[in-house]
């Protein structure tokens, strides 16, 4: 039974160390509430990658704890564990052989869906990011635009159900333009459907614009915590200021050209 007062995901002084003494991460605690996008921001190698698979247990943790819906992850099975969290990686991550419809129905396939039930959730899922299946359900991803594969791969990571969408820079290969409207548009996804996510992203603009609550990271560490009013208000460094400084000016330069 799920608790909506529970956390979906409750991470608790997580470490990662690799072989030869390396540490990748040390001592990240985190909550994930109901409904929440948290992004882990930071320059890359600081450990936000690694943070986000030791979730799905594509890493091991090394020591700490990782709850998702109230249930200690080490004791799960680490396939049946991946197909209960959406993932979404950089690029698409589309199997480039199988049509759209094909795509999208992987995960129902293998949680044992009824060909019907499958069926039904593609047809909701291409709805649902706004690609009518008539026109997109057997086409490959090789002829689809870059927009059009992330919004499958959005279909994809969702069509099971999950509680939970892990998501590795989601939006880094598009445009801007398409950019910009992916952003909307998921963060419209996620209010209807009401998943939690955790992504992770380089880009502080995209975590200041789209995240709930932003996790900063520096060498393994979560250096400041807190929602986006927040960490603008008071930066606890300067490395979380120099993250913050590229947005910052860009808001001077829009206000100073409406003036």
């Amino acid at each position: 039974m799920i608790d909506p007062a529970r956390p979906v995901l409750d991470i608790r002084a997580v470490c990662k160390t690799y072989p030869g003494g390396v540490e990748a991460v040390r001592r990240v605690s985190l909550q994930v509430g109901r409904g929440e996008l948290l992004a882990l921001a930071g320059e890359s190698g600081c450990g936000k990658t690694t943070v986000l698979k030791m979730i799905n247990r594509l890493e091991d943790a090394s020591g700490g704890l990782i709850f998702y819906e109230g249930e200690d992850i080490a004791g799960r099975d680490p396939v049946a564990l991946r197909r209960e969290i959406g993932w979404v990686m950089q690029g698409d991550g589309l199997f480039p052989h199988l049509t759209v419809r094909e795509n999208v129905a992987i995960i129902p396939r293998l949680l044992g869906w009824t060909a019907d039930e499958i069926g039904d959730r593609v047809v909701e899922m291409l709805d649902l990011v706004r690609l009518p299946i008539i026109e997109y359900a057997d086409r490959y991803p090789a002829e689809l635009s870059g927009g059009q594969r992330q919004r499958v791969g959005f279909a994809r990571a969702l069509a099971g159900r999950p509680d939970l969408l892990l998501m590795d820079e989601p939006f880094s290969a598009l445009d801007p333009i398409t950019r910009d409207t992916l952003q909307q548009e998921f963060r419209s996804l996620q209010a209807e459907l009401g998943f939690s996510a955790v992504m992770v992203t380089h880009d502080m603009a995209e975590a200041l614009i789209m995240a709930d609550r932003i996790a900063v990271m520096a060498d393994g560490e979560i250096v400041q915590h807190g929602t986006p009013s927040e960490l603008l208000a008071n930066p606890a460094s300067d490395y979380v200021s120099g993250l913050l400084e590229t947005p910052r000016r860009q808001m001077r330069a829009i206000r100073e050209l409406g003036a």
